[in-house]
């Protein structure tokens, strides 16, 4: 294994930069200063704080939203949500490579949505050093995500899909469906 030298660290921002752009590295980094000082905030007032904030932030942010406190979005330019959305603590949500997100819409807890992969192609190259696939991630209205989830690159859920908690999406699914596991498998259809 290779010690940590400068080498290193500026082949890691070569490969960032190529994989976010200069402008889009620039405002990833601009964007979570400003977002800093209203993530933890509890309770209404944190929520009515967040709300306005990523009203400003996001692409397209239809209605009043509930963000608990501790909820990481990345790439806000890149998320376009719809009416009623909910999400609960500790939440991340990368869009890197865009993020729609319908109406009524609820995350549980501790879900993770990213829609950028690693890539691990040039095997003796570390993957931190590879550029990043972008891949848009559709979440259609009446998703309801469990507490835990992971929402991988390229993912659609239909409408009215339900993810079990803990499960690991990699697939899209169908409308109305129940999906749970690693990966998710459609255990049920709701209709």
């Amino acid at each position: 294994m290779k010690n940590f030298s400068s080498k290193n660290i500026d082949s890691y921002f070569f490969s960032k930069l190529k994989s976010y752009g200069f402008r889009g590295l620039i405002w990833t980094e601009v964007e979570s200063y400003i977002v800093w000082p209203f993530r933890t905030i509890p309770g209404m007032l944190g929520c009515l704080l967040r709300y306005l904030l990523y009203k400003v932030m996001f692409k397209k942010l239809d209605s009043f939203c509930v963000i608990q406190p501790n909820v990481f979005f990345v790439n806000c330019i890149r998320i376009k949500c719809g009416r009623n959305f909910v999400v609960n603590s500790n939440t991340y949500i990368n869009a890197v490579g865009g993020v729609e997100i319908g109406d009524n819409v609820l995350l549980g807890p501790n879900v993770v949505i990213s829609s950028g992969e690693h890539q691990y192609i040039e095997g003796r190259l570390a993957v931190t050093l590879q550029s990043i696939v972008k891949k848009k991630i559709v979440i259609r209205n009446g998703c309801w995500i469990g507490a835990n989830a992971v929402i991988m690159a390229g993912v659609e859920l239909a409408e009215g899909t339900i993810v079990g908690a803990g499960a690991v999406v990699t697939k899209s699914t169908d409308a109305f469906s129940v999906v749970a596991g690693v990966p998710a498998k459609k255990i049920k259809d709701r209709l």
